[in-house]
């Protein structure tokens, strides 16, 4: 699986050619634009206060060659007076705003506000992105993130100013929210996703003060109810692929009623459980045995035979026979047999209802 989604208000390429266009001073030494490509009004609004260092401020920019970018955010040395960044954004300064009066600060933005991966999100945030215990900058961009979501340009602080970091950048475009930071382990990570369907976790390393992934997950629910996962790890510089099926992660305290008909726990904490699924008007029965971690080591929908007498359910995966009941599992071989007895504390859901469902015989 490896296709790319973009969920952008604007397409990204088109976002990033728009952003671009309007900074290409940015190489020079003070990261600005000339004021006469400002058209200046009297709109000016201040961000709070961040740092002892730097102040920012936000100015209309009306220059209709780039009709996305209406405002431009400047960076601001305390000492010098000096702007160190002017970059263009596109902002919907009502919602900028509207956390000013909760948060007492007077008309101004607020700064370093993050909730990941949805909420509210400032449209600075200042911290130590790359880990060398010196403060970076993002400053929003617009809402290219995934469903509208915020997007950012990045800046990582070199000596007295800051530089603008593309690979830092990628992370804070098209993804849901901004990056996660986690100082203990020293790595950043992203999430983004499609719908309820498809979901793609990312976590990276800072080599060479760039960020580098060493790990990806992506997650695509099945009509089964199962998910198919395609893992990518970083091993000795490169990325190795694996692919699996795995069962949905499901917390009854938040989901509510378990969607499977029956399941249980055995001692060394592997899973079993029965569900169902539609083909077509016709419900069926399915099989899933897993290991703790929920990854599927047996799948099976073929076939059932259920017992009433005995309150057995039983399939045969050539050449071995599988019978399941409260117990646990029997597994029979052509010249041995083997229970792999349940938890009983674990067990859920019941093999009442078996009839309903097209592929089993019940006796």
């Amino acid at each position: 699986m490896s296709k790319v989604k973009t969920f952008n208000a604007l397409p990204k390429v088109v976002s990033n050619q728009i952003f671009q266009a309007a900074i290409t001073l940015l190489a020079l030494p003070i990261l600005s634009l000339p004021y006469s490509a400002l058209a200046q009004a009297s709109n000016q609004y201040q961000i709070e206060d961040f740092s002892d260092d730097y102040y920012a401020t936000i100015k209309d920019y009306t220059d209709k060659q780039f009709s996305e970018l209406n405002y431009i955010i400047e960076i601001i040395d305390a000492k010098t007076k000096k702007t160190l960044i002017a970059q263009p954004s596109s902002l919907a300064m009502d919602y900028e705003l509207q956390d000013s009066a909760s948060l007492q600060l007077g008309g101004k933005l607020s700064a370093n506000i993050v909730n990941i991966p949805y909420g509210d999100s400032s449209v600075l945030i200042y911290d130590d992105f790359n880990f060398d215990n010196k403060n970076d900058l993002a400053l929003k961009d617009g809402r290219y993130g995934c469903y509208g979501g915020p997007s950012y340009q990045v800046y990582l602080k070199k000596g007295h100013s800051f530089v603008h970091s593309e690979e830092f950048t990628e992370l804070a475009q098209g993804n849901c929210g901004f990056f996660d930071i986690d100082y203990d382990r020293q790595t950043l990570s992203t999430m983004t996703k499609s719908g309820a369907a498809w979901h793609k976790y990312s976590t990276y390393k800072v080599i060479n003060n760039k960020p580098v992934a060493i790990r990806i997950v992506e997650e695509e629910y099945q009509a089964k109810g199962l998910l198919f996962i395609t893992q990518s790890t970083r091993v000795n510089g490169k990325m190795r692929v694996d692919n699996y099926q795995a069962l949905a992660v499901y917390d009854p305290k938040t989901d509510g009623k378990s969607p499977y008909i029956y399941t249980f726990h055995l001692d060394n904490e592997k899973i079993m459980v029965l569900a169902s699924y539609f083909v077509g008007d016709s419900e069926q029965l399915y099989y899933v045995f897993a290991n703790k971690e929920g990854r599927v080591e047996l799948y099976y929908d073929g076939p059932f035979i259920y017992d009433t007498k005995q309150k057995t359910l039983s399939f045969t995966n050539k050449p071995v026979l599988y019978q399941v009941n409260k117990q646990g599992i029997t597994v029979k071989l052509p010249h041995s047999s083997k229970l792999l007895k349940s938890r009983p504390i674990s067990v859920q859901g019941s093999l009442d209802s078996l009839a309903q469902y097209t592929n089993v015989t019940v006796k």
